[in-house]
């Protein structure tokens, strides 16, 4: 049996996405934007104002998002955005290139590996890595998210990975250093590793995941360090790196 939707609640729907938009606006605005009647936009948010999801100023007739409104997305977590939305992206990426993708999110000090298609990759390399842990400093993805993370996250992940015990960690005491490390990568816009101690037989280039000014992960892109060169890599695989990162930040938009 094929039920018809609630045009109420749909109207509803789009008047509390306008909001987000604007972050304040007035029930004419709403009105023009959603091209729900006036009457109705006037309704709807005085059931969500009722609701706690939308206040009202004194000084003026702009509406604006309320505090519980967040807890909308609370349960919009790593998992889903990833299996959603970042996951199928990067199959479709890995089976024009063929070389195996990863997705990252940051964990405590580390970035985690969530999701890989490793398994489907024809060029395959080190095809159990979910779960994985890296060093942020020590990793593309780590210093793609360092580096594109706000200036005051940044300077906390800093501070705390300088008193971190993991050998990994300890760039982050030499200021002058990891400064200049994190320069290069926002000059270059990605983060890279061309072989190193931990996996010295790969290369990776990544790329920071971003909805406004948060950082959510990270996704990369694995070669053959033997094979395939730091050039190489980046000429090879940037650009399409960069499409599925800006088709993802979309998607992931349209419903934030």
């Amino acid at each position: 049996m094929q039920t018809k939707p609630i045009r109420s609640f749909s109207r509803g729907l789009a008047v509390l996405a306008a909001l987000n938009r604007h972050g304040g606006a007035t029930a004419l605005t709403l009105s023009r934007e959603t091209r729900v009647p006036r009457a109705t936009v006037y309704r709807l948010l005085q059931t969500l104002q009722e609701e706690g999801y939308v206040g009202r100023g004194t000084a003026d007739d702009r509406f604006h998002l309320r505090l519980k409104v967040r807890g909308l997305s609370e349960g919009f977590e790593d998992e889903q955005w990833i299996s959603a939305v970042a996951g199928p992206a990067l199959v479709d990426l890995t089976r024009r290139i063929s070389w195996p993708c990863d997705v990252s999110t940051l964990e405590n000090l580390k970035m985690v590996i969530h999701d890989t298609t490793r398994r489907i990759a024809p060029l395959s390399i080190d095809r159990n890595m979910v779960g994985q842990e890296l060093p942020i400093l020590g990793s593309a993805s780590g210093l793609a998210y360092i580096a594109f993370a706000p200036k005051e996250e940044r300077d906390t992940l800093l501070a705390l990975l300088a008193q971190s015990g993991d050998p990994h960690d300890a760039l982050a005491r030499d200021l002058d250093q990891v400064s200049r490390l994190i320069a290069v990568t926002r000059r270059r816009g990605y983060g890279l590793r061309q072989g190193g101690l931990i996996w010295p037989h790969t290369g990776l280039l990544a790329l920071p995941i971003r909805v406004g000014r948060r950082v959510l992960g990270c996704i990369n892109m694995v070669w053959m360090a033997r094979v395939v060169s730091a050039k190489d890599g980046v000429s090879r695989c940037l650009e399409a790196l960069r499409e599925t990162r800006e088709l993802i930040e979309q998607l992931l938009s349209s419903v934030s």
